[in-house]
């Protein structure tokens, strides 16, 4: 596939280029389906409907493979619904235009999505809103009346806008064990690589029990919430502990200091958190616990914002990861991008702040603003001077993985087609290496096996089809990938 047309190449030639792009890196773009925000654009139960919205799907993942991400971070249960086949919750208005009513026969989005995603290299990770029931009306399905029948569901009338905002009760074991077993419906059935949360937790401005003292009852939402992450979190650990469990908290965090003292860390310099005390959301009680891989703050503010400036909040989380020994892969906010080169470099100098940081990683909201749905352009700037070079996810090293061995029965065809044994890693990195390189001059300066730039693909199945520009002038490799982000020692092709 082409990154760039001619107009695209002649303007981006201009441009300076940032950092070269690291070897290990996420790079990510959520998809937004509640509202139909990126996806999809087409609605209904037909045959025709389905096959409209695996069209504009493709799209959607034409523009990440031509910005370099490698992976998608897909909404399946955006208002306790789902955009896959579930025996716990209706199928989403979203997708059908009637919420509980089924697509056609045989059509599953998240299946296609993660077909679709892995077909092009990428994880798909299913974002998850964990307690957000309804907004307004409550919906009237079979499923939604028994979640009303248990007592599962609390409410708040928001007092400014003057909406009611359902969700599962966070305090209530049955209303978590629901959740639980919701996302555990998506785990088993679904070949995902990463499930993540947003920051939907308690209403904001729901009062607290009467009869309790503030902070006391303040503690114990908290805790409630922190209670269902690791409910969550031990559920993946059994099923697939290689799926990368992540939740995107409010871009300010430490609590001013509430949060921050318990461990005798400093709060950041510079904003203000507001989850702690309003919607109850605690991240550095998840990291400190070791109950999420990682965080994706929405650090949705530029890097010369007068109070919220992106840089020292983003230094700020990334030291708390490295504390805590987990990941921070900052969410970025592209709602008001404008199509200019202005706009694009500004993210860019984003994504520079995030490599500071041992195991960078960068989620862009949202995926229309890149597929062109509310602006284009920065797909292809992002593959021409942030994301040039392919990249592997960040290892999970606090999780054991096995060594998967080395690749076997490597042949390459003169055709380009690639095959090798499967091997118990599941993915592949494929390198194809200049022939005027010594073994030493492509060889990675992390210490495992060749540099970024020659990485063409990942892959996974045992087999790979080298574009036919790659066919002569070549030495191809072929590395284990787990699913745990861990690279293996490659095979060279004889």
């Amino acid at each position: 596939m082409t990154r760039t047309g001619i107009f695209f190449l002649t303007l981006l030639l201009s441009l300076p280029v940032f950092a070269a792009s690291p070897k290990h890196e996420f790079r990510g773009a959520w998809v937004a389906t509640v509202m139909c925000i990126d996806w999809p654009k087409t609605r209904g139960t037909t045959p025709e409907a389905a096959e409209a919205q695996k069209r504009e799907f493709i799209q959607i993942l034409d523009s990440l493979e031509v910005a370099g991400a490698n992976a998608v971070l897909l909404q399946v249960r955006p208002m306790a619904d789902a955009l896959y086949r579930s025996t716990k919750e209706p199928w989403s208005s979203y997708i059908t235009g009637k919420r509980g009513a089924a697509p056609a026969e045989g059509w599953d989005p998240l299946k296609f999505a993660i077909d679709e995603a892995h077909n092009r290299g990428m994880e798909l990770h299913a974002w998850v809103n964990p307690f957000r029931f309804a907004i307004g009306q409550k919906g009237n399905t079979p499923q939604d009346q028994q979640a009303i029948n248990r007592k599962l569901i609390i409410s708040h009338k928001n007092a400014s806008s003057g909406k009611v905002y359902s969700i599962f009760d966070p305090g209530n074991p049955e209303a978590v064990n629901h959740l639980v077993a919701v996302c555990r419906e998506i785990v088993r059935n679904y070949d995902i690589d990463g499930m993540i949360f947003d920051d939907y937790f308690y209403p904001d401005g729901m009062p607290l029990p009467a009869g309790m003292d503030k902070e006391t009852a303040a503690n114990q939402r908290r805790g409630y919430v922190n209670s269902a992450v690791k409910a969550v979190y031990a559920m993946i650990q059994k099923e697939k502990p290689w799926v990368r469990f992540g939740i995107a908290p409010a871009g300010v965090g430490g609590g001013n200091g509430k949060a921050t003292a318990r461990y005798n860390l400093l709060p950041p310099t510079y904003g203000s958190d507001w989850m702690y005390d309003r919607i109850y959301c605690d991240p550095l009680a998840w990291l400190a616990e070791g109950s999420v891989d990682y965080v994706s703050p929405q650090i949705y503010w530029p890097t010369n914002h007068s109070t919220n400036p992106y840089e020292p909040i983003a230094d700020w989380w990334a030291g708390i990861a490295k504390h805590f020994k987990r990941h921070v892969y900052g969410s970025h906010n592209l709602t008001n991008i404008a199509s200019t080169p202005a706009h694009w470099r500004e993210q860019g100098k984003q994504i520079d702040i995030d490599r500071k940081w041992p195991n960078p990683g960068s989620i862009l909201y949202s995926m229309a603003s890149m597929s062109g749905k509310r602006s284009g352009g920065l797909a292809n700037y992002l593959g021409n001077h942030q994301w040039e070079a392919l990249a592997l996810a960040p290892s999970m090293t606090w999780k054991h993985a096995r060594n998967p061995g080395k690749i076997t029965g490597l042949t390459v065809g003169s055709d380009g087609q690639m095959r090798w044994n499967r091997n118990p890693a599941g993915r592949y990195v494929i390198y194809a290496i200049p022939d005027g390189k010594s073994p030493a001059q492509a060889k990675d300066p992390s210490g495992m096996n060749y540099r970024p730039q020659y990485i063409v693909g990942v892959s996974y199945t045992n087999s790979y089809v080298l574009p036919d520009w790659l066919w002569d002038g070549y030495r191809y490799a072929v590395a284990p990938y787990d699913r745990f982000g861990n690279e293996w020692p490659a095979t060279l092709a004889e």
